[in-house]
């Protein structure tokens, strides 16, 4: 009877698989690995509408893709490369997109003992409302430094007490689980996926949103000043070019010495700035040659004339 209700249960999951296959383009693979069953039903209500979640044995999924194989090229290839307990998404979305997504839909959950931080846990100054007693030493083993006021216990500063990376200690975990506190950011980080016949291995799925925009930036940047070097017209490099090509203009324009109404002021202050120049360049070599003619050696050099 058992063995009969276990072979039910393989022919529902392998008819599900069967038809999400052939519904879904896009395949995504994410371990299950330290991944609890709630957190998966957090995830599926925040995708429902856009993706489909299942966990499935790797076997089933290799039957159910030797039967699509016809119309979901290597998708037989795609279920031979994965081991492992895995939750399996079925989607249209890009994914990258899904990726981005997950991402954005990460949820906070409490630290168990053993679990590695993704990020640094902090517990923050202030009222604990919890009363004193014996957890006064679990404090005091976090290093954490309190004070009682009120009948409460106060945290005096914000205390770091695990760092990103680092192993959470049970007593630790214990503690933040008294403050109420969820530290850990949990959620599914794809491994493989299979989009429109293609399957990408964890190499092709591992990108930084970030530095890609940062990228993305600095190749825009360096092909528009190119586009503006070399003078190529287009709707987003053309004011760059004719004032580019204005401040040439007038550049020549007072180097020449062609008055306009636009270059007029600048050429009368080229010629003052190089007046006093070329004065200080006469005063540092022959100072008496700048020296005023005074009134009483005027007459004489008339007479001399």
């Amino acid at each position: 009877m058992q063995t009969q209700q276990v072979a039910v249960w393989k022919k529902e999951i392998f008819d599900d698989l069967t038809e999400l296959l052939k519904t879904h383009s896009v395949v995504a693979v994410a371990d299950l690995q330290k991944v609890r069953s709630s957190q998966i039903q957090e995830i599926r209500k925040k995708l429902r509408g856009k993706a489909d979640l299942i966990v499935a044995k790797n076997t089933i999924l290799r039957k159910a893709a030797e039967k699509s194989a016809n119309e979901k090229q290597n998708m037989d290839k795609f279920a031979d490369s994965l081991t492992g307990s895995k939750v399996l998404i079925f989607t249209q979305m890009n994914p990258y997109e899904l990726i981005i997504f997950l991402n954005k839909n990460k949820v906070r959950v409490p630290a168990k003992g053993g679990d590695i931080a993704t990020g640094d846990i902090m517990i923050p100054a202030g009222n604990t409302g919890m009363q004193p007693g014996p957890v006064i030493s679990e404090f005091n083993e976090a290093k954490v430094q309190t004070r009682i006021e009120g009948g409460s216990i106060f945290v005096a500063k914000d205390t770091v007490v695990v760092q990103k990376g680092d192993v959470i200690p049970v007593k630790t975990a214990s503690l933040l689980s008294k403050l109420g506190m969820k530290p850990m950011e949990a959620g599914l980080s794809l491994s493989y996926a299979y989009d429109h016949g293609l399957i990408l291995t964890p190499n092709d799925l591992e990108f930084n949103l970030d530095k890609m925009k940062d990228d993305i930036s600095s190749a825009a940047r360096l092909a528009f000043g190119v586009a503006v070097e070399a003078s190529i017209l287009l709707p987003e490099t053309a004011p760059a070019i004719l004032g580019k090509a204005y401040r040439q203009a007038v550049s020549v324009s007072v180097e020449s010495g062609f008055f306009t109404k636009q270059t007029a002021d600048l050429i009368i202050k080229r010629a003052y700035a190089n007046m006093k120049a070329l004065s200080s360049m006469i005063s540092a070599v022959k100072p008496e040659a700048l020296t005023p003619t005074t009134a009483a050696e005027a007459p004489k050099a008339e007479g001399k004339s």
